[in-house]
């Protein structure tokens, strides 16, 4: 890399790893030069890009620009890299996704080898994480959402459908009874997801024009979709969850569907990306295979 592109992908890398000390560790720096390159590029520039403290760091409005331009011409590189990769048996480099823990782990993750088979030049790295909104959602080329709202900034490709569903073991269902309301799950026991940035439990129940918002503390709260369908299969409460998590336990028995004329309708799960992504051929054959190639339905 040249000196003037180094300290570009330096600022990137602070950004994109949340810190001096992961920069250093994901470019095979010292936190000592990574701190160089970036004083040098701020003495260059006449600017303050980043304002530091001890414990985190905020991006000047002139870092916020600089960051966006120089993510552009990495990936503007990285691009230019793969159209001459691409004769050597197709696009390469390097993907970041990040998914909700369960979907990662039950739709993703077992996709991978035919992935790696398609595309053997391409890593990936995936992110399963239970919270609502990535920390840096920038970092990531691609973000697997199950109904989020559009936020106008990303682009938006629908994977697939689900909808929210009530489930119980058979056991508990026998030994609590059956409820025929939602209201009557205010005298059960509960299992609740819950994540750091979303404490409260909130279940919310749609039927035609009725709706329902119910505030639930459970018996045991859990931040992973797969911790609760366990919880649930061994008889601790009832869950709302999404279909498509459960739905081998509810074919097999070991869960019954409990409200089921509640919730009918259906929620998406959806790509987000930055529009400058499709940028990379590498970016581009990830999104036709999780489109194409993963079943999303459960």
């Amino acid at each position: 890399m040249s000196d003037r592109l180094t300290p570009l992908q330096v600022l990137v890398a602070i950004v994109d790893s949340g810190g001096f000390a992961r920069a250093a560790e994901r470019l095979a720096m010292s936190p000592t030069m990574v701190s160089t390159h970036l004083a040098r590029l701020e003495s260059r520039l006449g600017t303050r890009l980043i304002h530091r403290s001890t414990r985190r760091f905020t991006l000047t409005a002139e870092g916020h620009m600089l960051v966006a331009e120089a993510r552009a011409l990495l990936h503007s590189l990285d691009a230019a890299e793969e159209a001459v990769r691409r004769g050597r048996g197709g696009p390469s480099g390097r993907v970041r996704i990040e998914a909700p823990g369960a979907l990662g782990l039950r739709f993703i993750a077992p996709a991978l080898p035919r992935f790696r088979a398609a595309y053997p030049h391409i890593v990936l790295d995936v992110n399963v994480s239970d919270r609502t909104g990535s920390e840096r959602p920038q970092a990531m080329d691609l973000m697997v959402r199950v109904g989020l709202p559009l936020d106008g900034k990303s682009e938006v490709l629908r994977l697939g459908q689900t909808r929210f569903v009530q489930v119980a073991s058979p056991e508990y269902l026998a030994r609590r009874g059956v409820p025929g309301r939602p209201e009557d799950l205010l005298e059960h026991e509960t299992v609740v997801y819950t994540t750091t940035d979303r404490p409260i439990g909130l279940w919310r129940f749609v039927r035609g024009e009725e709706r329902r918002a119910m505030r639930l503390t459970g018996v045991a709260t859990f931040n992973h979709g797969d911790a609760i369908t366990s919880a649930v299969v061994a008889g601790l409460g009832i869950a709302q969850t999404l279909e498509l998590l459960v739905a081998p336990e509810l074919e097999a028995g070991a869960l019954v569907q409990v409200l089921p004329d509640w919730n009918a309708d259906p929620v998406d799960i959806q790509l987000l990306f930055a529009p400058d992504r499709l940028n990379r051929p590498a970016v581009r054959a990830v999104i036709d295979f999780l489109r194409s190639e993963v079943d999303w339905r459960g």
